[in-house]
């Protein structure tokens, strides 16, 4: 590697023999250097990459011996994701991407080779890059080992949602961790992703019978156990032998360079970002207004049952008020009743009285007589 500026592609494979040789060969030509790991193919896909080694291929590292069991039986992800955080940490570079063996990486901008791309967001201050991954179908059957599969299949789709994180490629750290994630993203402190992504071209099937010798044959039986457990090795649940690996090509989209690269500046992870605290916003703002919903009808019924009770207590007090005006009115005609018995008595007095001082009356009337 030069003095200068420096990015290392660490590329596993197995038996891929019919693309390798494109996918080592573009990413020297975008100024890129590789690291090779094969992990016991028993195709030629050593050989394919053996022939830049010295001229962009800094080693090829073989993980397994071909045809060993640990190769064909004992696909072991995290073992292999260990091995890429080992050489990262070890190997002089600047930068460094997690690369597969059926992918093309690419700048988002028109022209600029990938270590140009890479350069420019270092000078801007960022240490790692995502990608907009593009998922590439056979929809013929002509794909033969040695020819450029980028021409050869030129319509995609979409990636499944557990596979669009894609955060692939960072600046040197000593303190990488890219087995956690199953090898989704390169997480280290300090992270700082540059907004735009950068384009990723994946080609995993390129025919009917590489499709079924892939996936039943290369894969599913060598998938580690445990790695499944952790949910890991999904991507061929769904498929069952006898399907069809060519895609009708109605349901793909034709490969327009500059629309998606357009697409990668319109919808780049800073505007994902405001769009998510928008539906963040969004979503305390709903939730607010439910609770003020709430707050307003737990109000109205508890003014309801004010408007009830002041009824209420309005009903009790008229009945209060009556039931003392009729106690009042009581009081008053016993009072009157007591006064009419007075002055009967006080009357039945008076005249008892003249009645029995009657006679002395009439001897004191005598005895002033004498």
């Amino acid at each position: 590697m030069s003095s200068g500026f420096s990015v290392v592609a660490i590329i596993a494979a197995f038996n891929e023999a019919d693309i390798i040789g494109h996918v080592v060969g573009d990413l020297i030509n975008q100024g890129v250097h590789v690291y090779f790991l094969d992990d016991g193919s028993t195709d030629r896909t050593a050989a394919a990459v053996e022939r830049y080694l010295g001229r962009g291929v800094v080693a090829i590292e073989r993980l397994a011996s071909p045809g060993t069991g640990d190769a064909r039986h004992g696909f072991e992800w995290e073992r292999i994701l260990l091995r890429k955080t080992q050489l990262a940490r070890e190997l002089d570079a600047d930068w460094f991407i997690h690369h597969d063996a059926d992918e093309f990486r690419e700048g988002p901008w028109s022209g600029v080779p990938l270590i140009d791309a890479i350069r420019r967001v270092d000078a801007l201050g960022f240490n790692a890059i995502d990608f907009a991954g593009l998922d590439f179908f056979p929809v013929h059957d002509g794909f033969r080992a040695g020819d450029d599969v980028r021409e050869a299949f030129t319509s995609y789709a979409e990636p499944a949602s557990y596979d669009r994180l894609q955060i692939r490629c960072w600046k040197k750290t000593d303190e990488l961790d890219l087995a956690s994630s199953g090898g989704h993203e390169a997480r280290f402190p300090g992270r700082n992703v540059f907004p735009l992504r950068f384009l990723l071209r994946h080609y995993p099937i390129r025919g009917q019978a590489h499709g079924e010798r892939k996936v039943f044959r290369e894969r599913q039986g060598r998938f580690n156990a445990q790695e499944r457990a952790r949910g890991w090795h999904v991507q061929y649940d769904d498929v069952r032998e006898g399907a069809s690996f060519l895609r009708d090509p109605a349901t793909l989209t034709a490969y327009d360079p500059e629309a998606v690269r357009l697409q990668l500046a319109l919808r780049h992870r800073g505007v994902e970002a405001l769009e998510e605290s928008l539906r963040c916003s969004t979503a305390t703002v709903e939730h607010h207004r439910q609770e003020l919903a709430r707050t307003h009808a737990e109000l109205a019924r508890t003014q309801a049952e004010l408007t009830r009770t002041r009824a209420e207590l309005a009903r009790t007090l008229a009945d209060l008020r009556r039931a003392l005006q009729d106690r009042l009115d009581e009081i008053e005609r016993w009072r009157a009743a007591v006064d009419d018995q007075s002055k009967r008595i006080d009357a039945l007095h008076n005249s008892l009285s003249w009645r029995w001082t009657a006679p002395a009356r009439a001897v004191y009337r005598l005895l002033r007589g004498r």
